[in-house]
C-alpha cells in the first residue's frame, strides 16, 4: 500500500528545500506551486483567457501574465481573490489526484505532496501523515524579500491570512523546524524522516 505523505508551512518557511532535497534522495514529489507556475508561464493556454476575460485584461502584458499585477488584483478585491482561487485550486486538485492514482497503480512505497495551504483548504485528512515546516517569521521574512518576489506590504497581508504556526502544530503528525542553517535543516529533516523513509 502506497504511503502518501502531505507537506506543508508557510511562506518562506522552507518546504520547497524540503521537498526539492527529497527529489534528490529519489522520491516523487508532487508540487502545488510548480503546477502553478506552469500555468502562469504557459502563453495562451485556458488559463492565460480565464486570466484575460474573467480576472483583468490589465493582468496581460506583453502577452504575458503579470503575477505582480495578478498579486495586487488579489490583495484588494476579495471578489477576483475567490473566483481566481477556485479556478486554480480546481487544476491543482486535477493534477495531484492523477499524481496520486497513478504512483498507487505503481505501487510505490511512499510519495509526497507539498500543498502551501494545505490547512487553509482542510486538505489534511486526504493524507496518511502531514510534514509540517515551521520557521520564525524573521526568518521567512528575510528569505521572501532577498528572492524579491514580494513586497513587504503584500508579505504582511499573505501572513494574516495564511494558518499560524500554532495551528500547523496541532494538525501535523511530524513537525521539522528551519531557523538556522540549510545544511541544519537537512539534518534536522532526515533525522524526523528516519523512520518514514526506510
Amino acid at each position: 500500500m502506497t504511503k502518501v505523505v502531505g507537506i506543508t508551512g508557510g511562506i518562506g518557511s522552507g518546504k520547497t528545500t524540503l521537498s526539492n532535497h527529497l527529489k534528490k534522495l529519489g522520491y516523487l514529489v508532487h508540487e502545488s506551486d510548480v503546477v502553478v507556475s506552469e500555468m502562469y508561464n504557459k502563453k495562451n493556454t485556458s488559463f492565460f483567457n480565464f486570466i484575460k476575460n474573467k480576472i483583468s485584461n490589465r493582468a496581460i502584458k506583453h502577452n504575458k501574465i503579470d503575477k505582480k499585477e495578478i498579486a495586487k488584483l488579489i490583495f484588494n478585491n476579495k471578489k477576483i481573490k475567490i473566483i481566481l482561487e477556485k479556478y486554480i485550486h480546481k487544476k491543482v486538485q486535477a493534477s495531484r489526484e492523477v499524481f496520486v492514482k497513478k504512483n498507487k497503480k505503481k505501487k510505490k512505497k511512499i510519495i509526497f505532496v507539498d500543498i502551501p495551504l494545505m490547512f487553509e483548504n482542510k486538505l489534511e485528512k486526504n493524507f496518511d501523515l502531514v510534514i509540517c515546516v515551521i520557521s520564525s517569521k524573521k526568518n521567512r521574512t528575510n528569505r521572501v524579500l532577498r528572492n524579491k518576489k514580494f513586497t513587504v506590504k503584500i508579505l504582511n497581508k499573505i501572513f494574516r491570512l495564511q494558518t499560524s504556526d500554532k495551528e500547523r502544530r496541532k494538525r501535523s503528525n511530524i513537525i521539522i523546524t528551519n531557523n538556522r542553517t540549510k545544511k541544519d535543516f537537512i539534518f534536522n529533516a532526515e533525522k524526523a524522516l528516519m523512520g518514514l523513509i526506510k
